[in-house]
């Protein structure tokens, strides 16, 4: 927003229409709005014209009047959060453990091979660890670090509270049965903490596409033969509708990732990469995703969210029963 870029939070797109008309008689009085090649309308009825649109959208409904390409390209999963109350001295992850891990990994680089000064105090910061497991349904969890803490509580002190994150859910679910199922994950980590409290719980969806890859591309149902082919590339810089999303179980980082990659192909900056195994150069690298990880044309609707809760269900017994011992056989891999 300080550079001049307008956020219109909560507004939700309804379709993308192509603007054909640019010359429109209006009288010279009057002021003509800039246009460009489509129009983004919203529910209420508000109009943005430009020549790009990026869908960066999570797990919420795209309807075929914003991308067919994208309306049945994932599944929505609910996924849930906890903070524990101050655990202080009984929180697992308490500075002296932590620290102890660090001094150990701290001697094991002094007695390697020689690091940067960028690697050198890198590797004297004391962050929060962040721990999980291997399950389908993974357990994730770390203590809170100081940035957090001043935002439950406006104080220095180590709160020793326990962020906990699990669960992978295809429909939504009572707060009270999600608070139950979290903290019985966390009893399974740590025992001592099965009385603890949830201070706060929170979660949401995240839109996992079906070959469990993010989805980084260009909608050519939008595309025309109008625009120009200079050197195979600069007709992609001219406008379009592109999208970004499917990142569940991938975290944030490719997101910034992604971020690149369509900027630089909106902008038209070559970033050339090199298909080594079919020998072919890619004028940019959103062409990778967009032919080897393409949006799935059908996720299963209108059964997807039963079917994925249901295939869901069975890894889940799975990583039950093995936890307890009982020896059964591996499952294919989801992701």
């Amino acid at each position: 927003e300080s550079l001049g870029v307008k956020i219109f939070e909560y507004t939700k797109a309804a379709r993308i229409e192509r603007n054909r008309d640019d010359n429109d008689a209006t009288a010279a009085t009057e002021y003509v709005p800039p246009k460009g090649r489509f129009n983004l309308v919203t529910t209420e009825g508000q109009v943005v014209r430009c020549d790009h649109v990026v869908l960066c959208t999570g797990a919420e409904n795209i309807s075929n009047k914003l991308s067919r390409r994208l309306a049945y390209s994932f599944v929505p999963i609910y996924t849930w959060m906890a903070a524990t109350a101050e655990l202080r001295e009984e929180c697992p992850l308490k500075d002296g453990v932590v620290d102890s891990v660090i001094a150990k990994n701290l001697t094991g680089s002094a007695n390697s091979a020689k690091t940067s000064g960028h690697e050198a105090d890198s590797l004297t910061k004391k962050p929060a660890p962040m721990c999980g497991d291997d399950h389908v349904s993974l357990n994730y969890w770390r203590r809170t670090p100081t940035l957090v803490q001043k935002k439950f509580k406006r104080n220095e002190d180590n709160e020793g509270r326990i962020l906990f994150g699990s669960l992978a859910d295809t429909y939504p679910f009572p707060k009270w049965l999600i608070s139950w199922r979290l903290r019985y994950a966390l009893t399974e980590v740590y025992p001592q903490l099965r009385d603890v409290k949830f201070d706060h719980v929170w979660g949401g969806k995240l839109a996992f596409p079906l070959n469990s890859m993010p989805l980084i591309g260009r909608d050519t149902d939008y595309d025309d033969n109008t625009q120009e082919d200079i050197d195979g590339m600069n007709k992609y810089s001219g406008g379009g509708v592109w999208y970004a999303t499917g990142f569940a179980g991938h975290g944030i980082v490719p997101t910034a990732m992604a971020g690149s990659v369509l900027a630089n192909a909106i902008l038209g900056i070559p970033d050339y990469s090199l298909d080594e195994i079919n020998n072919v150069s890619h004028h940019q690298r959103w062409q990778l995703f967009h032919e080897y990880f393409p949006p799935s044309p059908w996720n299963g609707s209108p059964v997807s969210r039963a079917g994925a809760g249901s295939l869901l269900l069975v890894y889940n017994l799975w990583d039950w029963l093995g936890k307890r011992g009982v020896p059964l056989p591996p499952l294919p891999k989801l992701w």
